[in-house]
């Protein structure tokens, strides 16, 4: 009877988990443009600093500059997180059910705090 309930369990986790794409199953999404400082500083931020401590993470960059199925992808985020803003900056990092704009000291230090503690 366990084996039944437990096989039953993993094919509904994973009927679940097939109607989500790599943006929605990732940890860290962040879109980014080409030639953009900060963009590369928070990829950097998050390639030497989350992922080596965090190894289980998703972690998944969608380049906008010049992909319109990508911008797309954005919109739809920017739409799921109630985004109001006039004016879109990247980078744009989603993680924890949040969404952040921009690359600086106040957003790394969240971005810090919610992945880099101190594993028993």
């Amino acid at each position: 009877m366990k084996k039944i309930f437990y096989s039953l369990i993993a094919i509904v986790l994973m009927i679940t988990a097939c109607g989500k794409d790599k943006y929605e199953t990732a940890d860290i999404l962040i879109f980014t443009q080409q030639g953009c400082s900060h963009c590369e500083n928070a990829v950097k931020f998050i390639n030497e600093r989350i992922l080596p401590k965090n190894p289980e993470l998703k972690f998944v960059e969608v380049d906008i500059t010049y992909d319109s199925r990508n911008v797309q992808i954005l919109k739809k985020f920017l739409n799921k997180y109630d985004f109001k803003g006039n004016e879109i900056g990247t980078p744009i990092i989603i993680f924890n059910n949040q969404l952040l704009m921009g690359w600086n000291i106040k957003n790394k230090v969240k971005l810090q705090k919610t992945f880099e503690f101190e594993k028993d």
